[in-house]
């Protein structure tokens, strides 16, 4: 196969920068073993546990609460803090607040989590 001259010459001028040497040269593979699947999060007894639905919500007293299309299937924990209030986790990742009036999750700047 020919190359074509730029992409040549590119490829020269690169191999000389690293004394002829390609990426697979300095490949070493990682000597960390990663788990062939993740424990389950855990949640405090106090908390309420739900479940991201696969259109991104969760159910609460039956109505509809977005929570982010990218925890869909994976659980959320809700912490009280006041009536009507409460502190939403997944796992040790605080995602913002619950307020039952307005059924919306809220971050620190007052903005919705999601727009629906």
């Amino acid at each position: 196969m020919i190359l074509p001259s730029l992409y040549a010459k590119k490829l020269c001028v690169d191999l000389r920068a690293c004394d002829g040497a390609v990426p697979s040269d300095h490949y070493r593979p990682s000597p960390r073993r990663l788990p062939r699947s993740l424990e389950p999060l855990t949640y405090p007894g106090h908390f309420e546990v739900r479940c991201v639905s696969r259109n991104a919500g969760i159910r609460w007293n039956r109505r509809w609460v977005c929570v982010s299309h990218l925890l869909m299937e994976q659980y959320v924990g809700l912490e009280a803090i006041d009536e009507g209030l409460w502190n939403v986790y997944f796992g040790p990742i605080w995602l913002g607040w619950f307020v039952e009036a307005k059924h919306r999750i809220l971050d620190r700047n007052d903005c919705g989590l999601r727009r629906p």
